[in-house]
Order: C-alpha cells, then sequence, then structure tokens
C-alpha cells in the first residue's frame, strides 16, 4: 500500500513557503531528476516539504503512466467578469515548520538545486494568522474533514494509478480587505456563511445561497465534495491574500467547487466571496505517494 508524503497531513505549523517552477524546454530527464533529488533532501527537523507535478512535467518524467484525473488547469470564465486564471507550472514545493529561519534553508536548499533547470515563477512566504483565520478575520477551514477522514478526501484510492497520491489545487488570491472591511460585521458573516467572532455556521434563512460556504459545500449523487484545504494567509503593506491549497481523491471535487463559485452551474449564481478576492494564478498539480516519488526520481539507465 502506497504512503503519502508525510508534510500533506502535518498540521500545526505557523510558517508556510511556496514555490513554483517551470522546467527548462532545455534540461534533459536525467539533469532534471538530478536536481529533484537534492531539492528533495532536505532534511531539517521540523521542516515538512511537499513536492507536486502539472500534468506535462509528469509526462515528461514518467511517460508510462498517469493518474486518471490529471490535466492541467485552464482558465475559467465565470459571471460578471470574475475570471479564475490558469497559471500552470511545473514543479510545485510547499515548505511548511514553525520556523521562518528553517523554512528560508530549506527554500535556498530547494532554489539552489532547481535554479540549473528551471526557472522560479511564484516565491511566497504565508503565515498562520491569529488562531488559524483568513486576513478577511474569519476562521479558514473549519470544514475540512477529521482524522481518518481526511485521508477519504485527500488521497487517491488503492487500485488506482497514484494510489496514495492527491491530486492538488493551487490558487494566489488578492484580497480587497480595505472594500471587504467596509461592509458592517453582519454582512461580511453573509458573504461568508459564518459567523466572524465565533465562527458558526448560518443556519436556515440567515445563510444566503451565494454565501461561500453555500457554494463550496456540495454533494453530488449523496456523496459530500470534501476537500482536504491547506492554505495560508501571505501579505505586505501592498499586497495581501490567500495561497489556497487543497488536496483530493479525485478532480472532480475541486472543479465543481470552482465551477459553482464562478457561477458556472445551471443556477448562476456565484460566490459573494470573489467579490473581495481576486485569483491571480490557478494550477493543478500531482502530489505522487512516496514510493512513486521515489520511483519517479530513480535516473535513467
Amino acid at each position: 500500500m502506497n504512503s503519502p508524503q508525510a508534510g500533506i497531513f502535518r498540521e500545526g505549523y505557523s510558517a508556510f513557503y511556496y514555490l513554483e517552477y517551470q522546467l527548462s524546454d532545455t534540461a534533459t530527464v536525467a539533469l532534471i531528476k538530478q536536481a529533484l533529488q537534492q531539492a528533495n533532501r532536505v532534511a531539517i527537523d521540523g521542516v515538512s516539504v511537499v513536492v507536486a507535478f502539472g500534468k506535462q512535467a509528469w509526462d515528461r518524467l514518467n511517460p508510462d503512466w498517469a493518474p486518471a484525473d490529471l490535466v492541467p488547469f485552464t482558465t475559467l470564465e465565470g459571471v460578471n467578469g470574475h475570471t479564475s486564471p490558469a497559471t500552470q507550472r511545473d514543479v510545485f514545493f510547499w515548505i511548511h515548520s514553525s520556523s521562518p529561519d528553517d523554512n528560508f534553508d530549506a527554500v535556498m536548499q530547494i532554489q539552489n538545486a532547481m535554479q540549473t533547470v528551471a526557472e522560479l515563477q511564484l516565491d511566497l512566504p504565508g503565515f498562520r494568522y491569529h488562531d488559524a483565520r483568513d486576513l478577511t478575520g474569519f476562521v479558514d477551514g473549519t470544514a475540512n474533514p477529521k482524522e481518518d477522514a481526511r485521508q477519504l478526501a485527500a488521497l487517491i484510492p488503492q487500485g488506482q494509478p497514484g494510489a496514495g497520491g492527491s491530486y492538488v489545487l493551487s490558487q494566489k488570491w488578492v484580497h480587497d480587505l480595505a472594500g471587504f472591511g467596509k461592509m458592517p460585521v453582519p454582512e461580511q458573516e453573509k458573504v461568508i456563511g459564518r459567523t466572524k467572532a465565533d465562527d458558526i455556521e448560518l443556519e436556515g434563512d440567515a445563510m444566503p445561497n451565494n454565501s461561500h460556504v453555500s457554494r463550496t459545500d456540495v454533494k453530488i449523487d449523496g456523496v459530500g465534495m470534501k476537500i482536504w484545504r491547506r492554505s495560508g494567509p501571505y501579505g505586505s503593506a501592498s499586497e495581501q491574500g490567500l495561497y489556497f491549497l487543497c488536496f483530493a481523491c479525485e478532480l472532480k471535487r475541486i472543479s465543481v467547487q470552482l465551477e459553482r463559485m464562478f457561477g458556472l452551474t445551471e443556477d448562476g449564481l456565484h460566490d459573494r466571496l470573489i467579490e473581495f478576492s481576486k485569483a491571480v494564478t490557478g494550477s493543478y498539480w500531482f502530489a505522487p505517494s512516496n514510493e512513486d516519488l521515489a520511483a519517479l526520481l530513480q535516473l535513467p539507465e
């Protein structure tokens, strides 16, 4: 039975770092694998590293098989001019720990290895904000599955190509905190679908059908489309937002939520949260199991 990369499920960390690379067209598969081997040797106590691959990169490095659902991310043209752009890259590293300086050491080790075969196209530190809140002030990830349900939601089932691995979505979202903050708290709560202070889900008539909770809490044929969210806030004086990161056992669980958020389902409703936060990147990835990752990184004969 294949085992997932441990960092997918390690919780409690407060410092994050996200790296997205585009592989060089001229680098050989052998050179790329050598670089990935070096990048994957981070051995700093308390630092977790998860690596994942876009469809094109996976096919280039491992042409024999691919997870059944793996595709490049494509731009979603939503209602009222809202879009979710595709910026599909090749290789993704998620570094997280409780120490920004240890994260930095890991990032530099990865960058020193990867810069010989790839161009760094996203370089973003993130952090835990207060008690796991988004910068809007609302708790993030409340509906995440718990205990064994995490693996059921996040991991490709045994018997399928890529079993023990995970489909991944990453998106950088830029918040309009000033615009969101101008609304009274009760109106903010209608946008999110939860109370701000104590994180209680709105009920009955109090829950708008275009709240973030309403648009992302969905069932298909009686099955809840649960995903394992591992997002992290980021911010500076000039820009603030969320690096959305999630893991799923099937790509449909991710795509259906995006379609509902951007008004691309039959009801035509969109998630009001996208009026205050704009997606500026988007990539689908495959985070292979430990066993498949080890096999991938073997150098060709």
